[in-house]
C-alpha cells in the first residue's frame, strides 16, 4: 500500500522539480545585458507636400555588442521647425547571421556653428528575428548628421537589451 502511496508523490515531486527547472531555465534566457553600437551611412530624402516635412530612409553599417558587424536601415519622418528638427523613425539592424533586431526611435536635433544637425533621442527595442526573436531593451542615441554631399551620418546607441 505505501508503494503505491509513494508513487504519485514521487511523480508530482519530479513533475514540480522539471517545472521548477522550465521556468528557471526560460527566465535566465532573457535577461538585460548593456548595448552599445556604433552606425555611420547616409541619408536618403524625400519630400513630401508639406515643405517643413521630409522622409528619409537611411543605410549604412555598424558595430554592436550582441550583433558584431552589422547593416543598418531605418525609416524617419523628420519634421523642421524654427528650433531644428524633431524625428520619428523605425530601425533594423541586421546581424552577419541574418538575425535581426527591431527598435524605434524618437529624437531632436539643431544646428550647430558648422551647420551639423546634432541629435539626441531616445530608442527602444522592439523585437526580431532569430537571436533577437521578441528583444525588448532601451537607451539613449546620439547622431550627428553632416550637411555634405552624399549626406552622411554617424551615431551612437548607449542602453540594454534583452533578448
Amino acid at each position: 500500500m505505501q508503494r503505491k502511496l509513494l508513487s504519485p508523490v514521487c511523480l508530482l515531486s519530479i513533475a514540480l522539480v522539471g517545472a521548477g527547472t522550465t521556468l528557471h531555465s526560460a527566465s535566465a534566457v532573457a535577461e538585460q545585458r548593456p548595448f552599445m553600437a556604433m552606425v555611420a551611412g547616409n541619408a536618403h530624402l524625400t519630400p513630401t507636400p508639406d515643405p517643413a516635412v521630409l522622409l528619409n530612409h537611411e543605410t549604412g553599417d555598424g558595430q554592436a555588442t550582441h550583433l558584431g558587424h552589422f547593416q543598418w536601415e531605418d525609416d524617419e519622418v523628420a519634421t523642421f521647425g524654427p528650433g531644428g528638427v524633431g524625428v520619428v523613425a523605425s530601425f533594423t539592424m541586421t546581424a552577419a547571421s541574418g538575425d535581426e533586431l527591431y527598435g524605434e526611435f524618437t529624437s531632436s536635433g539643431s544646428f550647430d556653428e558648422d551647420g551639423n544637425l546634432v541629435i539626441e533621442g531616445n530608442y527602444r527595442f522592439v523585437g526580431g528575428t532569430g537571436l533577437f526573436d521578441g528583444a525588448t531593451g532601451s537607451g539613449t542615441i546620439d547622431a550627428i548628421a553632416f550637411l555634405s554631399p552624399g549626406l552622411p551620418f554617424v551615431g551612437e546607441f548607449q542602453g540594454v537589451i534583452d533578448y
